[in-house]
């Protein structure tokens, strides 16, 4: 599968319902979700069935999962499958904080391959293919600026992002004394409910770490690769159920911190069973080389064609 293409056409949907959302703003339509506190607008659906469209008319061997409206496309084992928050951040918007975005990412299995998430306000698109590193676009015609995460700061100087799924409630034990530990541990808690500024400002540098708790798939797994590909680590906990992704050294302090990996130790200690390594990206990826016009992808895009493809 060409994944230069494949990026660029998340790129391209992206911008466009980023663009949607901010021309909608004034007139925005909202409606109650679920049996929660939840919102959705006319915006998340609208948006949402425009990217499916256009997913389906290019790959209709592929499966797509998208907030609001669940799996569709191709049958889920479908070997690609591609996640979608047409709106992440909707409560922000509805609030008229700047605070939204959209998150796109395509995994073969559970291995994400590409992902683009897209600061709709600022209208900054950040994106990454699997061995082809992390990047900032700004605009159709300036050229994309290769993102590497910030230098390490003790962990007390460090601002780290929270995020939680819809489902967590407030007595939600766990939940507490991680959000606990970090407020005593670190410099600052940031707390956008948007996860995808929450990756924009990790990518560039700004925040040290995204501690995700029992976070929705679509607006997870994406900036996991942005982070990879920008030089992060992840832990994650035995469940699945609490990821720590950012700064190698960051990660490893907040690891101690909220006893990640600690708790995949006593699990796998309990079945008598080997430890696992825990994977960590490098903390500088290899440099890319300087791409010709042929190879040059439409928007201002240069990424190696060979690490692009698989």
């Amino acid at each position: 599968m060409d994944l230069r293409s494949a990026a660029e056409l998340a790129i391209t949907l992206a911008r466009e319902a980023g663009d949607f959302a901010v021309a909608e703003h004034d007139t925005v339509r909202i409606e109650a979700k679920g049996t929660g506190a939840d919102l959705v607008t006319h915006v998340d659906r609208e948006a949402e069935a425009r990217i499916v469209q256009a997913l389906r008319e290019r790959y209709p061997e592929h499966a797509i999962l998208g907030e609001e409206e669940g799996e569709q496309g191709a049958a889920a084992g479908a070997r690609h499958r591609w996640l979608i928050d047409p709106l992440d951040g909707t409560h922000n918007y509805v609030l008229g904080l700047d605070v939204y975005g959209v998150c796109i990412t395509l995994c073969e299995g559970d291995r994400p391959l590409v992902a683009v998430v897209h600061d709709s306000p600022r209208r900054r698109t950040f994106w990454a293919i699997a061995g082809a590193g992390t990047w900032l676009s700004q605009g159709e015609d300036e050229e994309p600026r290769r993102l590497l995460l910030g230098a390490e700061v003790p962990l007390d100087r460090t601002t780290v992002a929270f995020t939680q799924g819809y489902e967590v409630g407030h007595d939600d034990e766990r939940r507490n004394d991680l959000f606990t530990s970090l407020e005593r541990g670190t410099k600052r808690v940031l707390r956008s409910w948007a996860p995808s500024s929450d990756w924009g400002l990790l990518v560039t540098g700004q925040l040290g770490a995204m501690v995700a708790y029992r976070n929705e798939i679509w607006d997870l797994v994406g900036g996991t690769l942005l982070a990879e590909e920008a030089g992060g680590a992840v832990r994650t906990d035995p469940a699945g159920e609490l990821i720590v992704v950012g700064r190698p050294q960051t990660v490893q302090e907040l690891d101690a911190l909220l006893g990640v990996t600690r708790a995949a130790a006593e699990a796998r200690l309990s079945e008598d069973a080997p430890l696992p390594e825990q994977k960590e990206a490098p903390s500088s990826p290899a440099p890319s080389r300087v791409l010709d016009e042929a190879e040059r992808v439409p928007g201002g895009i240069d990424i190696d064609p060979e690490a692009a493809r698989s």
